[in-house]
């Protein structure tokens, strides 16, 4: 500061000095915490956190700058304009929200950077100057133009320091110790550069203070200190929290990325064999036709089926028919190069993609050496066991996709069975001899309502925890009056092919309605549960169709379950989440099917608003020998549970199943071991011999079974309404 005759040296407070460093090395090492923040999340929560910081670290620039004023002492007693020290919080506040926005960006333009340094030097300055004049002082103030200059140089050379340290303060890692020796070198060089600017102050000797009836210096050292430290507190405290939270939520997306990941690998692989299954067949063969330069290779897909497998079975029993599978599977394997891919597509069939078959004689030589290879003797359990199997072949280009590989080998390989089995068949166009039957079938079928051919049979789930009713499935049966039972595994592909499923899905919702209303009426509520198939999900009146179902028959929503495939809902999540959401505004209660057999993403399916899970019959069937099955399932309900859904099993054939499932907390169970799916009649004896009251139509007394208190209020709400 500059001496003359007319002006005075001032002196100055070493605590509040102490203070104002403290206190900017604070909000400094705060700002960088706050841009990690800012960082690390989405463009709300991270607005949020800019202006949460912006208050807390301007604040404690504000702070900083006014306790550098109030270290200044004077002979004469000084005190500070009120509003002029509130109106310097503004700015301040500003600054640091600029600041922090600055920081957010790692590739923010060279120009931008300059003009942002520019923009804080002056700010800062400002600042200073504003809080200078919360002093009154007679005669006013003179400043000395050197120490100005040379504080505005100082501060923004400290711009540009401070820019490249705090970029350096914020890669990789966190580092506390790095980001806090950052913050002492900034907050010093700040310090240093404010203080050139108050020691320009040319002060009169003669001067006279005329705030000094205002705030005393003394409480505005308190004020400026312990509440504003308390506030940095506060912050820091909240981006330790939030930081904590986020790796919570890291950790657990790791674990449910895992979880699925496993589920994935579980869904494409056979448990007996350890090769691949159709599903996972059916992935790499796409993968491979959809890859690079996959228009040019030659791929061909060997289907073989066991002769007589079945009569195996029948004669040995299922466990040596496992043991056959699996020792052809190792033999095959011998067989199988780098880069192809050998699965067990069913019971008794294998898959094999090969690739580089350029003609057919070659093809012709692996059939040849694959049938050898099942036809050798296969010494198991002192038995000699000699099998044959009927091979068919399709090869790309001729088979010009996927699905058309995998047709045309069925084909191939029926062909090759109605020639005796025991040989291979390479497909040939006009080989599907089954087109005819198809055509006559889905005749039959467009009939099939009108003559009362189709039936409802019903298969109980049960709760896990005490084996009570829980609802049913309601499953399509047709008995053709020539065919006889006919299998829905035939009659459905063929609805799906000629457009009939959508009809037969009507027929289903209607009967299914129908039934709950009917039992209703005769005492015993249950809920029923309908499959949904892919087709019916894109219905555009599929919204009418429910709503019309549930008002004909008086039936409430909630007794109403929906089962959609994983693969169906996820084949187009964007149409499915419309879908389901209309479904769940009606009421209905949805359920994904089969699940573990798709591809499914979490994040979609924790948008999808169902209320049920039912875990696929191929995990439940290893529960009792395979660890890893149990440990599949584990995850699935902990993750259903996690996403509020219940959890059902089904396929469950023994007692140690079921004591697994339950010992596993899965909601409910269903699979032959309590009962086979069965008609109406069948079902209300089954239900008598549990010693469940199933009452004649005009009884009043009403059995509420597997409803809770919702199902019973809906119920009292729809008897209120009809009466």
């Amino acid at each position: 500061m500059r001496m003359s005759q007319q002006w005075m040296e001032p002196h100055y407070d070493a605590t509040s000095l102490l203070a104002a460093w403290v206190v900017a090395v604070y909000a400094l090492y705060l700002q960088s915490l706050v841009v990690r923040r800012v960082r690390a999340h989405d463009r709300d929560t991270g607005f949020a956190w800019v202006l949460g910081g912006a208050v807390g670290v301007g604040t404690g620039i504000w702070a900083e700058g006014l306790l550098g004023l109030v270290a200044v002492q004077l002979p004469v007693q000084l005190g500070y304009v009120q509003a002029i020290v509130l109106a310097s919080w503004l700015p301040a506040m500003v600054m640091s929200a600029g600041t922090i926005w600055m920081h957010c960006y790692r590739h923010l333009a060279v120009g931008m950077r300059i003009m942002g340094g520019l923009l804080v030097t002056g700010a800062l300055c400002l600042l200073t100057f504003i809080n200078a004049s919360a002093i009154v002082l007679q005669p006013k103030v003179e400043w000395d133009v050197g120490y100005v200059a040379g504080a505005i140089a100082l501060m923004l050379a400290t711009c540009v320091i401070g820019s490249i340290f705090i970029r350096w303060a914020l890669r990789g890692r966190l580092s506390h110790l790095r980001t806090l020796a950052v913050a002492v070198v900034v907050a010093t060089l700040f310090r240093a550069g404010q203080m050139l600017i108050l020691m320009g102050m040319n002060v009169s000797s003669a001067v006279v203070c005329l705030s000094a009836d205002q705030v005393s210096a003394d409480s505005l050292q308190f004020l400026l200190t312990v509440p504003v430290l308390i506030m940095l507190g506060l912050v820091h405290l909240g981006t330790v929290l939030d930081d904590r939270a986020m790796r919570k939520q890291e950790a657990l997306t790791v674990s449910l990325a895992q979880a699925q990941a496993a589920l994935e690998e579980a869904a494409q692989q056979d448990a007996a064999t350890g090769l691949l299954n159709r599903l996972g067949f059916e992935k790499a063969l796409r993968l491979q036709l959809e890859g690079e330069g996959s228009g040019d290779q030659a791929l061909s897909v060997f289907r073989l089926n066991l002769d007589g497998f079945k009569s195996h079975v029948e004669t040995y029993g299922p466990d040596m028919g496992d043991t056959i599978v699996s020792f052809l599977a190792g033999r095959l394997r011998g067989l199988v190069r780098d880069g192809d891919v050998l699965a067990r597509s069913d019971t008794d069939e294998y898959l094999l993609l090969c690739h580089g078959l350029s003609d057919e004689h070659q093809v012709a030589q692996l059939a040849q050496r694959l049938g050898d290879a099942v036809h050798e003797p296969c010494l198991i359990k002192d038995q000699d066991i000699i099998l044959s199997c009927s091979i068919g072949i399709a090869s790309f280009p001729a088979s010009a996709n996927a699905d058309q590989l995998l047709h045309h080998s069925r084909d191939a390989m029926l062909t090759a069975r109605k020639a005796g089995g025991g040989v291979y068949c390479v497909y040939e166009r006009g080989m599907d001899h089954m087109g005819l039957d198809q055509v006559e079938m889905q005749r039959d079928l467009r009939h099939a309502i009108e003559r009362n051919e189709l039936t409802l049979h019903f298969q109980p789930k049960l709760r896990a925890s005490d084996n009570a009713l829980a609802g049913v499935e309601a499953l399509l049966r047709w008995t053709h009056p020539v065919r006889g039972s006919v299998s829905p595994a035939q009659f459905i592909p063929v609805a799906e092919r000629f457009g009939l499923i959508g009809e037969l899905g009507l027929w289903v919702l209607n009967e299914a309605c129908r039934h709950i209303r009917m039992w209703h009426d005769a005492g015993l509520n249950v809920p029923v549960a309908i499959n949904l198939s892919a087709h019916q999900l894109r219905q555009p009146d599929l919204e009418l169709r429910v709503r019309d179902a549930l008002k004909r028959h008086r039936v409430p929503a909630r007794m109403l379950i929906m089962e959609i495939t994983e693969s169906a809902a996820m084949d187009d999540i964007d149409a499915s989440l419309r879908v389901f959401d209309m479904l769940d505004d009606i009421g209905v209660r949805l359920s994904i099917d089969d699940f573990g057999t798709g591809y499914s993403s979490l994040s979609y399916l924790r948008r999808l608003p169902a209320r049920q899970l039912k875990i696929d019959r191929s995990f439940v069937k290893d529960l009792a020998s395979s660890l890893d099955a149990q440990a599949i399932v584990e995850a699935v309900v902990r993750l259903s549970h996690a996403l509020g859904l219940k959890v059902v099993a089904e396929g469950v054939e023994t007692q140690e199943q079921a004591q697994i499932l339950a010992h596993l907390q899965c909601d409910e169970l269903q699979g032959f071991l309590f009962a086979k799916p069965m008609p109406e009649s069948a079902l209300l004896a089954w239900l008598v011999q549990r010693g469940t009251s199933v009452p004649s139509a005009n009884q009043s007394v009403h059995v509420h079974a597997g409803l809770d208190e919702e199902d019973r209020r809906c119920w009292s709400e729809l008897e209120a309404a009809g009466s």
